[in-house]
């Protein structure tokens, strides 16, 4: 079960929007409540540099398209919160990363940070409210919030989380109440209506028969899909289904891959543009002979020598970094983990299709199981009393 809120970062009266971020960003990356930043994952930015990458897409966009406003937007937060003890930090920040994927489609930057520090593990998803691009500014839709809540269900669906179920609407002011389905394993798609549990919930004869109708109109789409994409059986339908989804695991593996590269070159860029500004302190410093006043002097810049002298050491022996060498493969990496995506998004768009016909299919062949079942205990049952009279 997870509880979302979707929410708007204003730029705050007598504070600048930097100022306003920055504090914002401070919140959510804190290190005691995300374990050390060990549960922190983004996208389209670093999460040592996020603010200033989403102030730089701010800047792009108000040159190009229109001066700040008065309280303008400048970013936005999805809170995730989930059920104590259902899941593990791990897993809450992968389904926060996909969250904030499948709500922003990938247009926008952002940040996931999943803080440990309650009974109820939660996410602070934080979105630039500027595309990535620097041309286009979120706009924030009637029942956003609830979209929001949507693909947080169906990520707790399909990763055998239990989901928030409505509550009636004279209850509504009280917290919705959760439930967890008899089979995890088996994702239960919402439209399909289970007539023989209806039945003894003491449903009446009017229900049954109007259930049997929706049924039977769902199998009608799911078969019409199957004429209109050429798939002639379960078998077939089920290795598309699954050979996409493989793929799209390996994309994302591979993406993550690819953003932990992009951040490794950063740290070794930046590590590199360092050490040449503070290696003629350093020098300095030691000739003189490592005076305290000449420390005091230039501590700052030091200490920043020093940082970039460790990142130094830890590479391979012979290893010499170069900036240009190192922009030009930040550069590649980045064009490959794009195009991933692209290829990602693109079957995303078309596998939920697949995956309902699927569902239906694996519904009505249950359904059919079941029948035949019965009626061969009804078979059995009139022999055997036939038996016994003869």
């Amino acid at each position: 079960m997870a509880a979302t809120r979707l929410m708007a970062l204003h730029v705050t009266k007598g504070k600048d929007l930097a100022t306003c971020l920055q504090e914002r960003m401070d919140y959510t990356e804190n290190e005691l409540k995300t374990e050390q930043k060990k549960y922190v994952t983004t996208f389209g930015c670093d999460i040592e540099t996020a603010n200033e990458e989403f102030l730089l897409s701010h800047k792009l966009y108000h040159d190009r398209v229109r001066s700040v406003r008065k309280d303008e937007v400048i970013a936005y937060q999805i809170r995730q919160s989930f059920k104590p003890g259902e899941i593990t930090p791990e897993k809450a920040n992968e389904i926060g990363y996909e969250l904030a994927m499948r709500f922003t489609k990938g247009k926008h930057a952002f940040t996931v940070c999943t803080h440990t520090d309650k009974a109820h593990i939660h996410n602070h998803i934080i979105f630039n409210s500027i595309a990535l691009d620097g041309k286009k500014k979120f706009r924030d839709f009637r029942h956003s919030g609830m979209a929001v809540g949507r693909i947080s269900d169906i990520l707790c669906s399909e990763n055998g989380l239990s989901i928030i179920n409505p509550a009636p609407r004279s209850e509504r002011r009280q917290r919705g109440k959760y439930y967890r389905g008899k089979n995890n394993d088996r994702k239960r798609l919402e439209f399909i209506k289970d007539v023989e549990n209806k039945v003894l919930e003491g449903k009446g004869k009017g229900y049954i028969n109007w259930a049997k109708k929706f049924n039977a109109k769902q199998v009608a789409k799911t078969l019409l899909f199957m004429q209109e994409h050429k798939i002639e059986s379960y078998e077939q339908l089920k290795e598309i289904t699954d050979e996409r989804s493989g793929k799209m695991q390996k994309l994302q593996e591979s993406m993550k891959k690819k953003e932990a590269l992009l951040d490794e070159n950063k740290k070794l860029q930046k590590a590199v543009i360092d050490y040449a500004k503070t290696r003629a302190v350093f020098v300095a410093y030691k000739k003189s002979g490592y005076s305290k006043k000449f420390w005091e002097e230039h501590e700052s810049e030091l200490l920043v020598y020093k940082a970039s002298e460790e990142v130094y050491k830890s590479l391979p022996k012979g290893f010499k970094p170069d900036i240009k060498k190192l922009r030009k493969e930040y550069g590649e990496i980045l064009d490959e983990k794009k195009k991933e995506f692209l290829e990602y998004a693109e079957i995303k768009k078309n596998i939920n299709q697949y995956l309902i016909a699927r569902k239906n299919l694996e519904m009505i062949y249950h359904y059919d199981e079941e029948k035949n079942e019965k009626e061969g205990r009804r078979s059995r049952t009139r022999n055997s009393h036939s038996e016994n009279e003869l």
